[in-house]
């Protein structure tokens, strides 16, 4: 049976959406008709246009939710209407050159630098200002485009139309351009840098707004055939020479192809946005999210911004009468992150992210609820109505309680992540999944800890100014050195993946257990995590047949880092790649148990570590979210072959005290022994020759 477009028809073989499409059965294919109706169609159905114009004309809470879009637009309508000279440019270049900070603005043509007062200005300074220029002008379309849909007010429609005329006319006239300033990247465009960006705006924007204000009447004949000829096609060409494969862009690219193509009225475009067997959205579930439903990228802030990519994608195709929303893998990406959640309510801060949680994406996971109907999704959701509450139709605030956090491992994401009761209330996650590529660090079986409510163990995710361009970057926060793992000769890991050896959550403690062989050649690491109600035990170790250097790191929040163990001042610029990026650093010797506490107003974290002979110790102020964002550091160094690394991390609040007043290591015929000894009980921790761990209670 062929798909349906008007004149136009494409048979879309149900052998590909059999895991996807509940109905009908394997080996058929299925008809896709587009409606032959009045625009909207896209941006909503009539029936949920009908509700926004009902809540528009009643009264009440949900008269002003409605009523509050319709006004922000009539506010501006108004306003001059400006059009930057050419296309914006990526945040990355707004950013001081030596100071490695971001820029604050002076003006639209002067950038100063907050540290060293430097002044910026011209390209691709300015253009970052242009590109907020742009994303004002198409917000304001958009927004100016719902308010004629549910007001019916034909200044709103006229105000969308002068956007959309105006883009048709410059986006071919505006040069082609990419983030990376060469203009033989395929990866630029006109409008914006990125065909990432293009392609969000598209779907998003663009594209709704056009639907919105198709049949108002303000646009004749000739200017639809510009706005197609002169800005959705041209678009659509300039995305589609940029196949990115396994990718968030080319999630983004097939959400722009699914508009632009129901918009032109070509369904070979909505086809290959759902099934081009390299790019499609049925590749994208079946290679980029793991089984669990982690996209591959192993970082919370791009999960989340796929998913925006994913719900326009599967709503927009719900609306076209496909249904893609029944992918199990799709409905796992919404039900996962909760389960990631830390003491703090944050989640995890791996890879290129900045502060994610999964309770500040309600509107994002409005239609997922929509969708499946799952109280998981409902407990996240707000309980204040908004405007995507009232479009789907969800007027009845949340009832639904969120799961149960549990410790739990995630195999084919490769995260544990580890909770214990208490007054603490310690939680921490580890992480030793397979690399994330562009957005994942080189953090195999590093850790993060949190206790009492707050951050503690910090992984820095990346700068809040994206500094991808620059040094700090890839010598600091994708590399190893910021994070808390080990280091080997100084150097960062290569990209790898770790494997799960242990994982056991029982009444007084949960462990965890992973190991990488990949991450340094010729080197294999083994981290236990071992959580009670009172601490966290961490041992590691590294194995070689060769002598080398390991540096055992850790950071965390605090006013400042303590240690007898330090000295002398020293300077760690030009010692090894990232080391000018830490701050007041000292350095000592110690053969005997090393102490070292992480003081702060409201929570200090206690660390002690087992003695080895021939230890160095470094301490020092890293770099968190940005370069004024001091983070405490250590750094605790032996050489060798082999080398065990048993460490405690006790936070304690402000005015108490901590228990731990020892660790050892023991070497044993049977599996080396950790003893971690508080007041008068001793707990003792054994490490089998096959590398699985029993613990036996403090007595």
């Amino acid at each position: 049976m062929p798909v349906s477009w008007g004149i136009r028809s494409v048979v879309v073989p149900m052998a590909i959406f059999v895991s996807w499409v509940s109905r009908p059965g394997a080996g058929a294919e299925v008809t896709v008709v587009l409606p032959e109706r009045g625009h909207p169609f896209l941006a909503c159905t009539a029936q949920e246009l009908g509700r926004l114009r009902q809540a528009y004309r009643g009264s009440g809470s949900q008269q002003g939710i409605v009523a509050d879009r319709v006004q922000e637009a009539q506010r501006f309508l108004g306003e001059p209407l400006e059009f930057p000279p050419r296309g914006g440019q990526h945040n990355q270049w707004y950013q001081c050159d030596s100071c490695e900070t971001a820029l604050r603005t002076v003006d639209a043509t002067h950038h100063r630098c907050p540290r060293c007062g430097k002044v910026y200005s011209g390209p691709p300074y300015d253009d970052v200002i242009f590109s907020q220029q742009h994303g004002r002008n198409l917000q304001r379309m958009v927004t100016a485009a719902w308010a004629y849909a549910i007001a019916e007010d034909q200044r709103c429609a006229e105000y969308a139309a002068r956007v959309l005329l105006g883009y048709a006319q410059r986006y071919e006239q505006y040069p082609y351009h990419s983030s990376s300033r060469d203009d033989k990247s395929r990866s630029g465009g006109h409008l914006f840098e990125q065909t990432l960006n293009e392609a969000a705006d598209l779907a998003t924007e663009i594209g709704p707004a056009y639907d919105l204000i198709h049949d108002s009447g303000v646009l004749s004949a000739a200017d639809h055939q510009a706005i197609r000829r002169g800005l959705l096609l041209p678009m659509l060409r300039n995305i589609d020479k940029n196949k990115t494969g396994k990718s968030n862009w080319q999630t983004w690219h097939d959400a722009a192809m699914i508009w632009g193509g129901a918009l032109v009225r070509d369904p070979a475009w909505v086809q290959k946005a759902i099934t081009d067997p390299q790019n499609g959205f049925l590749y994208q579930m079946g290679v980029s999210v793991s089984k669990e439903g982690m996209w591959y990228e192993n970082s919370w802030g791009y999960h989340f911004y796929t998913l925006g990519a994913l719900v326009n994608i599967a709503e927009t195709a719900r609306r076209l009468g496909i249904d893609l929303w029944s992918n199990e893998r799709l409905h796992k990406m919404f039900t996962l992150p909760v389960h990631y959640t830390m003491a703090d309510g944050s989640l995890p801060r791996f890879g290129d992210d900045v502060s994610s949680s999964a309770r500040r994406v309600g509107r994002l996971f409005e239609p997922a609820y929509h969708a499946y109907r799952d109280p998981q999704i409902l407990a996240l959701l707000g309980d204040r109505m908004s405007f995507e509450n009232l479009l789907l139709g969800r007027t009845a605030a949340p009832v639904a309680q969120p799961p149960a956090l549990e410790s739990r491992v995630f195999e084919d994401a490769g995260h544990a992540i580890l909770r214990i009761g208490g007054e603490a209330g310690l939680t921490a996650a580890l992480t030793f999944g397979p690399y994330g590529g562009f957005h994942g660090h080189f953090d195999k079986l590093s850790f993060v800890f949190f206790g009492f409510g707050r951050e503690l163990g910090v992984d820095p995710g990346r700068a809040r100014s994206q500094a991808y361009r620059l040094p700090i970057h890839t010598k600091w926060y994708k590399a190893t050195l910021a994070h808390n793992a080990v280091l080997v000769d100084r150097q960062s890991q290569k990209p790898a993946a770790g494997r799960s050896l242990q994982f056991e959550s029982a009444r007084d403690y949960v462990l965890a257990a992973a190991a990488c062989d990949e991450a340094y050649p010729g080197v294999s690491q083994t981290r236990w995590l071992l959580m009670t109600p009172r601490y966290l035990l961490v041992i590691d170790r590294l194995r070689s047949e060769t002598g080398h250097r390991f540096d055992w790191l850790y950071h965390n929040r605090g006013e400042k880092v303590i240690c007898d163990a330090v000295r002398d001042d020293v300077t760690l610029a030009g010692e090894f790649p990232g080391g000018e990026y830490i701050r007041h650093a000292r350095r000592g010797a110690a053969d005997t148990a090393i102490r070292a506490q992480f003081p702060d107003a409201r929570v200090s974290t206690h660390l002690t570590m087992a003695a080895a002979p021939g230890t160095i110790v470094t301490t020092g102020e890293g770099v968190g979210g940005s370069v004024d964002d001091g983070v405490p550091v250590i750094m605790i160094a032996r050489e060798g072959r082999e080398a065990w690394f048993t460490a405690v991390l006790e936070p304690v609040r402000s005015d108490g005290r901590p228990q731990v007043t020892d660790v050892q290591f023991t070497p044993a015929a049977d599996g080396p022994v950790v003893t971690i000894t508080c007041g008068t009980q001793a707990e003792l921790v054994t490490i089998r020759p096959d590398g699985k761990v029993s613990v036996a209670p403090g007595r």
